[in-house]
């Protein structure tokens, strides 16, 4: 039996849960009885083949998509009993997402494309925004661009104004897709250095990748394969080098 505290340290807590997508007359089971406990704090990779399942399963995670059948309980909130509403509202105030995309509004400064999840959020004043908006950006070394547009900057630096946008709402937990696979080496090396600094200030990631060495940088990496967890095990970090 679990003892309450140690339940409360899990911030996220999948059983038993299963994802089946249904076309025409065929059932392809993209998820099988997945297990899956993530403590507050930790930094977990997730890796394994394309088509895997990690994408959906981060989308899960994410509350992007429902479970067929399982349980999720995500900082205390039991996911599979919300309407979609209630979902999005829990997402936005508790997730923060990275793509591999970077995913900003072109026609939108990097302030303003920071401070968009932040607008959807009715208990935020307008000045408590701005003041968020800022340390986010001062907390991914990007203050000084915060009037330019997207398309004046380089990847990596679209990709620290995402995980700006990301970490602006001081989320739960932040999941990462793929955040280096359409970076060179350099961006991606100082995108990942990014990463290692948030969570060393405490911040939960939890990261899709197929590079072995961004893996690596997580404190614990699960393997999926054809929809299952294969393995769990604690990674032997790479130590963090500036760039």
């Amino acid at each position: 039996m679990q003892h309450k505290n140690e339940a409360n340290d899990f911030l996220i807590d999948l059983s038993a849960v299963k994802k089946v997508f249904f076309t025409d007359d065929i059932e392809t089971h993209a998820l099988v009885d997945i297990n899956l406990k993530i403590k507050k704090g930790e930094y977990l990779s997730i890796t394994g083949p394309s088509g895997c399942g990690k994408s959906t399963l981060l989308s899960l995670l994410g509350l992007l998509d429902t479970a067929t059948s399982g349980s999720y309980t995500l900082a205390g909130h039991d996911i599979m009993g919300l309407d979609r509403d209630e979902r999005a509202r829990i997402r936005n105030k508790e997730i923060g997402f990275v793509f591999q995309a970077f995913n900003l509004i072109s026609d939108m400064s990097v302030a303003e494309n920071v401070e968009l999840p932040l607008t959807y959020r009715d208990d935020l004043s307008k000045q408590q925004r701005k003041e968020m908006v800022e340390a986010a950006l001062v907390n991914v070394d990007m203050q000084h661009r915060a009037n330019h547009f997207p398309s004046q900057l380089s990847g990596g630096q679209q990709q620290r104004v995402a995980v700006a946008r990301a970490i602006s709402g001081k989320p739960s937990i932040i999941l990462a897709d793929e955040p280096t696979g359409n970076l060179d080496s350099k961006n991606a090396q100082s995108v990942m250095v990014l990463l290692d600094q948030l969570h060393a200030l405490g911040t939960t990631i939890c990261m899709v990748t197929h590079d072995p060495s961004s893996a690596a940088r997580a404190s614990r990496t699960i393997e999926v394969f054809d929809g299952k967890i294969v393995a769990d095990q604690a990674t032997q970090k790479t130590p963090a080098v500036a760039v």
